[in-house]
């Protein structure tokens, strides 16, 4: 008996989070049914609440492997005709718990040609860094992990009128600035001229983390310094401790103060006034979960902070705070509110097909032209052939690289209006031609003299080396995914420039051009 005619996703693990993307694909109509694959254990009850959704299930005994159950409940319920599972078990047994799946799917009888794309619900990121090279491995498998405070942080910064990257610098007409200044402007020039984001972070817990992870590739605008970021929450110095346990070089990343205490405590709010007046903040992001003391704590400072300044405050129920909501927005049009989880706990939101699509062109973009630029012999090999045979820190570094090209583009912009261009399509088909032709070394002789050339391909150099410390990674001669180590991690761009990775030089700069 084939219990599917039609095709189906599966839905792995029963919880909150998993019946409430449940629901929401039923209720947006989708052509393929579900399928939830549950562990033994699962009561009758919890059966028949997905059971009135109009969900179909199954269990599987995850203890015992390949046994004869579990191979014929795959072939009874299909497994093979699969092409999305949504994994929301909980680490680290979800990770075994998919590659049974995965070795159901090979036994069985049909061929299974194409590859599944693979959704995993991850809390802890170490965890994931630590296992994801064995999960690798699984070639029918193209994972990609997902964390739900990540794809609430990810829909923040990605709304068109919240700036996180603002500064004084990028605000200002730059169309003069070449006649004021010379034609000798140099990297220094471009990163005085631009200045850094100062971001505001109130609480480090579960949305503050992913915030802050966020900021670091989505405020790059400066190749020479750091973002500032002031942390608020109580005990944060333990909790930052233990954070740069997992992340070793975070130092490299970020310029952070820490400011230890509660929002609602007068000696505190004073800490925040003095470092505002100091330094103005650019940002200021609420992370914690009481969105009401965030609204009345902004009440408070608002005149002071939050007048003329990007805010975003955090809340996982908007429609329980509406009328709070609506009075603060009176006093503060400039404030987003964000953080339902409705927003996020859908198909469209955990598949993120846009950005997918995006960084596999990227991808294909990037190896063709290093391929001609090192006149490597083509390759007739197809952009999902491609994709698949990244490991998942590659496909991770090429989601971040396409994120932040929208960062990327205010700066070519402002750099066209400085040259006098009408484009940054103009800008860099000029930039292109400029290239085109040469040696790879002529070509970097050229990146080098050109600065805002240079000062573009140095912010890549840098949001490139920021990824991978994100990830926990050091400089090391040997380069070694598995033990979190990149020869390439050289922080100094001049001693960048005069290494022997001199040549790595052009692959920032291709994405650069890959911006249009």
């Amino acid at each position: 008996i084939t219990h599917f005619s039609k095709e189906h996703i599966i839905v792995m693990g029963y919880n909150d989070y998993s019946l409430s993307f449940m629901r929401n694909y039923i209720s947006l109509k989708n052509k393929k049914k579900i399928l939830c694959v549950l562990p033994e254990r699962i009561t009758e009850k919890d059966i028949d609440i997905l059971n009135r959704l109009d969900v179909m299930t199954c269990t599987i005994d995850y203890m015992s492997g390949l046994n004869d159950e579990n191979i014929r409940i795959s072939s009874e319920y299909n497994f093979t005709s699969v092409d999305t599972i949504i994994c929301f078990e909980d680490e680290p047994k979800n990770y075994g718990y998919l590659k049974l799946i995965s070795e159901l799917i090979d036994k069985s009888k049909k061929k299974k040609d194409k590859t599944v794309n693979v959704y995993v619900n991850t809390v802890n990121k170490y965890i994931r860094n630590i296992v994801q090279h064995k999960m690798d491995e699984i070639k029918i498998f193209d994972i990609k992990y997902f964390n739900i405070y990540d794809l609430i942080s990810y829909n923040l910064i990605n709304l068109k009128n919240f700036k996180l990257y603002e500064t004084s610098g990028l605000k200002k007409d730059w169309s003069q600035i070449k006649e004021e200044r010379g034609e000798n402007f140099s990297l220094d020039d471009f990163s005085n001229l631009i200045g850094t984001p100062n971001i505001l972070l109130i609480g480090f817990k579960d949305c503050g983390k992913s915030l802050f992870e966020l900021a670091i590739n989505q405020t790059l605008v400066n190749a020479k310094e750091n973002v500032k970021i002031t942390i608020v929450d109580r005990k944060i110095s333990n909790i930052i401790e233990e954070y740069k346990a997992t992340i070793r070089e975070l130092k490299k990343v970020a310029n952070i103060e820490l400011i230890d205490g509660d929002i609602n405590h007068i000696s505190t709010q004073n800490k925040i006034r003095e470092n505002h007046k100091k330094a103005p903040f650019t940002a200021v992001l609420f992370s914690t979960k009481n969105c009401t003391e965030s609204l009345i704590f902004m009440d408070l400072l608002g005149e002071e902070i939050f007048k003329n300044v990007n805010t975003a405050v955090f809340c996982e129920n908007i429609w329980e705070n509406k009328p709070l909501i609506e009075s603060i927005l009176l006093k503060y049009p400039n404030i987003t509110v964000f953080g339902e989880l409705i927003d996020v706990l859908n198909f469209e939101a955990i598949t993120n097909e846009p950005l997918e699509i995006k960084a596999k062109e990227f991808n294909a973009y990037y190896k063709e032209i290093s391929g001609k630029i090192m006149n490597s012999p083509e390759e007739d090999i197809s952009i999902e052939e491609q994709w698949n045979s990244l490991s998942n820190i590659k496909k991770d570094s090429s989601r971040s690289q396409c994120m932040h090209q929208n960062v990327k583009e205010v700066l070519l912009a402002k750099i066209a209006q400085m040259e006098g261009f009408s484009s940054v399509e103009e800008l860099l088909d000029r930039w292109k031609a400029m290239i085109n032709s040469v040696s790879v070394k002529e070509q970097i002789n050229i990146i080098e003299k050109n600065s805002a050339m240079n000062y573009m391909s140095a912010l890549e150099h840098k949001r490139w080396s920021s990824f991978y410390y994100m990830k926990n990674f050091v400089y090391s001669e040997k380069k070694d995914e598995v033990n979190c180590t990149h020869n390439s991690l050289i922080d100094d761009w001049d001693e960048f420039l005069h290494s022997d990775k001199r040549e790595e030089v052009i692959y920032d700069f291709i994405s650069v051009l890959s911006v249009k």
